[in-house]
């Protein structure tokens, strides 16, 4: 489990950098902020805002949506920063409904694609 923290962002003003300075790229169920790496590695965070349903629901939001992501960092040529942000309210929310929006933000940044043996 301790490998699985590397992912995460370090620290608040991290968070901060990635709201006020990241581009955005938008699916159905999801919004993801992201910047370029400043230090090489990639590094998520997930939010489910309070509004959208209570503690079960974020939680379970973020346990869908951890392991799709870090599964993807292998193939991720240019490591990034990246806020992902479900915007699906509680009634709304299948666990499938996430996974397609994840799918749909992979190839938004191309990153449905492995690695080339040459590059990696």
């Amino acid at each position: 489990m301790a490998a699985l923290r590397s992912y995460r962002l370090p620290n608040q003003p991290a968070y901060r950098q990635v709201a006020v300075q990241g581009k955005f790229v938008r699916a159905t169920s999801l919004t993801m902020r992201w910047i370029e790496s400043p230090d090489g590695f990639c590094r998520f965070c997930f939010l489910a805002k309070k509004k959208n349903g209570n503690a079960v629901y974020r939680n379970k939001c973020r346990r869908v949506l951890r392991p799709l992501f870090y599964a993807k960092v292998p193939d991720i040529q240019k490591p990034v920063w990246a806020m992902v942000v479900v915007t699906d309210s509680s009634a709304e929310m299948t666990p499938q409904r996430l996974r397609e929006s994840a799918q749909k933000l992979f190839r938004k940044m191309e990153w449905d694609r492995p690695r080339d043996v040459a590059e990696g």
